[in-house]
C-alpha cells in the first residue's frame, strides 16, 4: 500500500492518502493519514481515517479537540483524493 502526498501546511501538518481498498461488503474506501511534529519538535502526532464513513484510528499525540478540527480536512480532502484514485491513468 502506498501513501500518496496530498497537502502540506505551514504548521507542519502533512496529509497523505492510500490506494483504494475494498471492504468485505464490496464498497471502496481510502485511508487518509495525518502527521505533524508535536509542540516540542521531538516526535510526531499522527492519526488516520477511512473515507468515506470511517472514524479516526491509530491516534497518537492529538487531543480530542485537534481530532475534531481534522474532520474538516477529511470532508474537503476525502472526495478529491478518492477521485484522484479512481481517475484513469
Amino acid at each position: 500500500m502506498e501513501h500518496h502526498p496530498f497537502l502540506s501546511f505551514d504548521n507542519g501538518l502533512e496529509i497523505t492518502y492510500s490506494d483504494i481498498k475494498e471492504k468485505k461488503s464490496g464498497s471502496e474506501y481510502i485511508t487518509i493519514y495525518f502527521e505533524q511534529p508535536n509542540e516540542s519538535g521531538t516526535d510526531f502526532k499522527s492519526a488516520q481515517c477511512d473515507y468515506p464513513c470511517g472514524s479516526f484510528t491509530n491516534i497518537k499525540g492529538y487531543s480530542s479537540e485537534e481530532i475534531n478540527g481534522l474532520w474538516k480536512h477529511v470532508a474537503k480532502a476525502g472526495p478529491l483524493a478518492m477521485s484522484f484514485e479512481k481517475a484513469p491513468v
